[in-house]
């Protein structure tokens, strides 16, 4: 039995089974809970013999076969996919990938999406490795001052103490200008998919060295290029001495694109290839995901940094130092021009691509210029609209209707499954009830992360807003008319109560003080509430719980949102500007689009525009909608746009369909082409 728990332990596909993650929670529930839900540290605090005798109670026996059913039912099924597969592995290349909260090596939404990837990919059974960085001190955990400040606190992270396991007998080198760093390689299995995560802190590395993966988005230029070329360079030559045969590379993101220059370099450097061939061949199998809308967004590298860290390995390369510049330039030829990795990850992929269809049409006007003198209707950027792992978001209570009404598989079901008709058929008051006991569940959380601890009221009408405090996302839009609010929030028979999390870039002073406004007002307003350390954790119990999902971007800003997606799919009613996901998905029967005129260069216009358009509909459509009840206390209209929202959600935007396009678009016919070309003759690749 503890040689299996430690299977169990070391495959994250605990992550989005509930039972086999219930088998760790009943070892010991405030164990499980102290180690912040971590399998490995709570088995190894719990040593040995204190595993076997709680393995003698009953309740831990009984949760033990539930484990090893869902463990054995998961590998035993052959995904429909499996037999579609492409030729060759795809290698799927992320600065950051959100998993578990108590693997620390995430920031935000681009890693929460990049782990549902990797999760929707194993349930598939498609062919996908993926690569990364592992962090020694991670991104930093949020907490607030006396003074309503935020700081960081970095606790180190130590391999034996992580759902993951080192590659013993492999490392690898990564130039650093004359000099070469060294990685190891850990190993992370997320269901039928491993994750490769590279560790530059190493005693053979000099300081400077090993501490190229201590953080992530470190904000110094020349440790984030050091990151680049450690996940680029380091990343491809990891899988190759893992024996992985990739040809088919995603980059989610730029942070990655020096990995199609070393792809350049292997062709040229296997084959009697001129610089262009390689790169031709090279191209035809790189899929570029970009995720920001605005250019600031990118990273930028001064032609100097570059020269320090990249010239003599250009050389090797064989590409003039001038022209690898100009893949990253706006105006090729311009020495003034700094190298976005944008315009290099765009020039050097084979299809690039938006994350929803807006982000798609924004992103061909952001980077036409990449291809200069061709109309912004011919650009080649395409979208493939994100999606949310369903299995690992949707609450087990909801998953539980789901199963008993549409069908033990309803995760799995293709959008025109004519049993999603059966959503409509769960009964107002079980729906309600399950709803009920996830919002409780939320505010016991509340109670535990609470900056200022709030008595919350289970039958007011609960807005959440958990993301990134950017200053685009406007976390602070409600507090532009604070009387309107004050009368929202204090209205004793139809009140409202908000719940905020979210935390900003530690560079990001901007978003620290909309963050230090967002605490001001939960410390003088009962019914507002700001819970700290936003991690998956908190996500998670946010997203299920609130009766409403508020995300007011700016127009044009927000690529795409999946919060409001994870919300939706638990029966939450989205309030959201059209941007992202939400203008494609956006009906009336699934909740409310916030008008904006989105003038962009008159940002306060907007921002007094849209914010009285949020408070309109709060007050004439929101609120009495959901205080509209019948003799029994259920809404009724309210509970029937919480159907529609669920099954429109789960079956649209589910990372299940976003693999899918993938693998249609660009992983298949990406693979068709690099092997084609390995069928030409003197193939070395």
């Amino acid at each position: 039995m503890v040689d299996e728990l430690k299977q169990f332990a070391y495959d994250l596909l605990w992550t989005w089974q509930p039972r086999i993650e219930a088998l760790f929670r009943a070892l010991d529930p405030e164990l499980w809970k102290s180690t912040r839900e971590n399998p490995v540290l709570l088995l190894s605090q719990l040593g040995e013999d204190g595993v076997k005798r709680a393995c003698e109670r009953d309740e831990v026996r009984q949760a033990f076969e539930g484990a090893r059913a869902v463990y054995h039912d998961y590998y035993d099924r052959h995904p429909r996919f499996m037999d579609a597969q492409a030729p060759m592995a795809i290698a799927y290349f992320s600065l950051e990938f959100g998993l578990s909260e108590c693997l620390p090596i995430y920031s935000g939404g681009l890693g929460v999406l990049a782990g549902d990837h990797l999760k929707a990919t194993s349930d598939l059974g498609l062919p996908l490795v993926a690569v990364g960085l592992l962090y020694k001190q991670g991104f930093g955990r949020q907490d607030i001052d006396a003074g309503g400040r935020q700081f960081e606190v970095y606790s180190e992270n130590r391999g034996a103490d992580l759902p993951v396991r080192k590659v013993e007998g492999v490392e690898v080198e990564a130039p650093m200008g004359t000099r070469n760093v060294r990685i190891a390689v850990w190993r992370v299995q997320v269901g039928r998919v491993s994750l490769f995560l590279l560790d530059t802190d190493l005693e053979a590395n000099p300081q400077d060295l090993r501490n190229i993966t201590d953080r992530l988005y470190v904000p110094e230029p020349d440790r984030r290029l050091r990151q680049e070329i450690v996940l680029g360079i380091g990343g491809v030559r990891a899988l190759r001495a893992l024996g992985i045969d990739s040809g088919v590379f995603h980059l989610n993101e730029g942070h990655s694109f020096l990995c199609a220059i070393e792809r350049i370099r292997e062709l040229r450097a296997s084959r009697q290839m001129t610089l262009e061939e390689a790169r031709l061949v090279a191209r035809a199998g790189i899929v570029f995901t970009t995720h920001t809308p605005i250019a600031a967004g990118s990273d930028y590298f001064d032609s100097g940094l570059v020269w320090d860290l990249l010239g003599p390995y250009l050389s090797q390369v064989g590409i003039s130092f001038d022209r690898f510049m100009d893949l990253g330039r706006q105006r090729p030829g311009d020495p003034r021009e700094r190298l976005c990795t944008t315009y290099a990850a765009l020039r050097l992929a084979d299809q690039s691509v938006g994350v929803s269809r807006l982000h798609g049409a924004v992103s061909r006007r952001l980077w036409k210029d990449a291809w200069r003198g061709l109309p912004e209707t011919q650009v080649p950027i395409g979208s493939v609209t994100n999606g949310v792992h369903m299995p690992t978001w949707v609450a087990p209570e909801i998953a539980e209707l789901l199963g008993r009404f549409v069908g033990p598989d309803w995760w799995d079901l293709d959008p025109t499954d004519g049993r999603w008709h059966a959503v409509h058929e769960i009964p107002a008051a079980d729906l309600w009830a399950v709803h009920g006991e996830l919002k409780r569940r939320l505010f016991v959380l509340s109670d535990e992360r609470a900056e200022t601890p709030r008595e919350l009221d289970l039958n007011a009408l609960t807005i959440g807003f958990g993301r990134r405090f950017a200053p685009y996302k406007r976390a602070n839009l409600l507090l532009r008319d604070r009387a309107r609010l004050t009368k929202l929030l204090r209205n004793a028979k139809r009140p409202v109560q908000i719940l905020f999390a979210g935390k900003a870039h530690p560079a990001d002073q901007p978003g620290k003080d909309i963050v230090a406004g967002i605490v001001a007002l939960a410390r003088e307003e009962p019914r507002v509430v700001f819970m700290k350390d936003y991690d998956i954790t908190l996500a998670r119990h946010l997203v299920q719980g609130a009766d409403v999902w508020l995300n007011n971007p700016r127009r044009f800003l927000e690529a795409s949102g999946t919060s409001g997606m994870k919300a939706g799919a638990n029966g939450g009613l989205n309030v959201s500007v059209l941007d992202g996901w939400w203008d494609e998905a956006y009906r009336p029967e699934l909740g409310w689009a916030i008008p904006s005129g989105a003038t962009l260069d008159r940002q306060e216009v907007d921002d007094v525009a849209e914010a009285e358009g949020l408070f309109r509909l709060l007050e004439r459509e929101v609120v009495p909608l959901f205080y509209d009840r019948d003799e029994a206390g259920i809404p009724r209209r309210w509970v029937e746009m919480m159907k529609a929202s669920m099954r429109n959600v789960v079956t649209q935007f589910a990372a299940r369909r976003m693999v899918i396009d993938y693998f249609n678009t660009a992983y298949a016919p990406g693979a068709r082409r690099v092997e084609q070309l390995r069928l030409l003759p003197d193939w070395g690749g």
